[in-house]
């Protein structure tokens, strides 16, 4: 172990719940982390409800009796006691409250060197956790919303970590899909998360980004599930679409209308050459139908990233060579464009009728339907070189387009009223 002065990360909340208790002073098995040489360690009162990296190690957890006591002698035995062969250290947390009743952890590191004092350092409170956000983000405001994610793949995965970022308090993650090899070099998760669900495994990042979330998981198709996922859009405050599959999406587009919800659907085209955000505010715009049964983007076939999209659509027992030749995804940086914009709009939809210092940007967000272009191919093949121009169609900038509501929709159309929903 080196000889630098160990940091412990505790998480504040935890240590209070400790001090709570009624009782006299005990030891309680925690656990810890450590990292670089066993020079830092993320230390827990009981079991995190995500593993975090890291080598485990013993921790010990004792909170001061009723006049602020702690046998340390007693502790500090039980401690050695407990080394192992591994020679790993043990993590002994004492808890106590100074003398204004705010909590207090001491953190000393046990070897069979000898026992040395760390620096410890709180993980804060939920309200302190983004107060560098404040001016831009009304983080109290934005704790309260509830987000309904449908997709978790390379698009909906950093839009949920974006909205965790941000301080966003309650999420609701659809996905039914495992993370597979080709995902990695798209997605927010890594090889560690190989095999799980991605709902499973966004959700713990999202924990790693603000350990207050609360975080809720359906693995389901949202195609056979649809009075599930009907439940849950009629709890959000705001759905989110980055389904691969044009079904999910009219279904939750119908969803959306008859219970109000602002919806956001945003979409890559063939190897992320470019993509599409649309807006759907209910009965005020145009909704997903209004747009994708038009023609309105004829020309930009949608990327096909996973085996079972290219399965859809082929006939049964072809060669594997001409499946693995219908899947031709993007680069992860040609996604984030998509990403980025659907996460802005995402903010500005949930600090609606907060002052903050992202309300101007709705201003600016006077379309409903967003085009982005990465590259001149596919659908953008014939646009001009970018250049020094700025009066003519170019790559890499985004374009919004004035499009009304039709009135001839069949799900939306001005023969249905909002009232005639459900």
């Amino acid at each position: 172990m080196s000889s630098m002065t160990a940091l412990v990360y505790v998480l504040e909340e935890q240590v209070r719940d400790l001090l709570r208790e009624k009782g006299s002073s005990r030891l309680i098995d925690g656990t810890a982390y450590g990292f670089d040489d066993w020079t830092v360690f993320h230390a827990y009162t009981e079991q995190p409800f995500t593993t975090p990296s890291g080598y485990v190690c013993t921790c010990i957890v004792v909170r001061s009796d009723a006049m602020g006591l702690v046998d340390e002698e007693k502790t500090l035995a039980e401690a050695r006691h407990r080394l192992d062969s591994d020679e790993r250290p043990v993590i002994v947390l004492i808890a106590s409250s100074d003398a204004t009743g705010s909590p207090s952890c001491r953190a000393l590191v046990v070897t069979r060197a000898g026992v040395t004092g760390a620096d410890t350092r709180f993980v804060p409170r939920r309200s302190e956790l983004y107060t560098r956000n404040t001016g831009l983000l009304e983080t109290s405001a934005l704790a309260a919303k509830r987000v309904l994610i449908v997709g978790l793949g390379s698009g909906g995965s950093p839009i949920a970590l974006e909205l965790a970022r941000a301080g966003v308090g309650h999420f609701t993650l659809i996905d039914f899909d495992r993370l597979e090899l080709g995902n990695i070099s798209r997605h927010v998760c890594g090889v560690n998360d190989l095999g799980r669900f991605k709902t499973l495994a966004v959700r713990d990042q999202i924990l790693q980004k603000n350990p207050y979330a609360q975080v809720s998981t359906m693995e389901v198709n949202v195609n056979q599930a649809l009075s599930q996922v009907d439940e849950a859009v009629a709890g959000c405050d705001l759905l989110i679409v980055a389904s691969d599959n044009d079904q999910s999406r009219f279904n939750l587009n119908q969803m959306s209308l008859n219970y109000n919800k602002v919806a956001l659907y945003g979409r890559a085209i063939t190897r992320a050459a470019g993509g599409d955000v649309l807006r759907v505010r209910p009965w005020k715009g145009p909704c997903y139908n209004c747009i994708f049964s038009s023609g309105l983007v004829d020309g930009r076939e949608e990327e096909m990233s996973q085996k079972r999209q290219a399965l859809s659509v082929l006939p049964a027992y072809v060669e594997e060579d001409k499946i693995n030749s219908m899947i031709q995804v993007g680069l992860s940086s040609d996604i984030a464009p998509i990403a980025n914009m659907m996460t802005k709009m995402a903010l500005v939809e949930l600090s609606r009728g907060i002052e903050t210092g992202i309300s101007t940007v709705d201003e600016d967000l006077a379309s409903d339907f967003y085009v982005w272009a990465n590259r001149r191919e596919e659908a953008y093949g014939n646009w001009p070189r970018m250049g020094f121009k700025w009066t003519h169609p170019s790559i890499l900038r985004w374009y919004g387009a004035r499009v009304d509501r039709d009135p001839n929709c069949m799900v939306c159309g001005s023969h249905i009223t909002e009232d005639s929903v459900i």
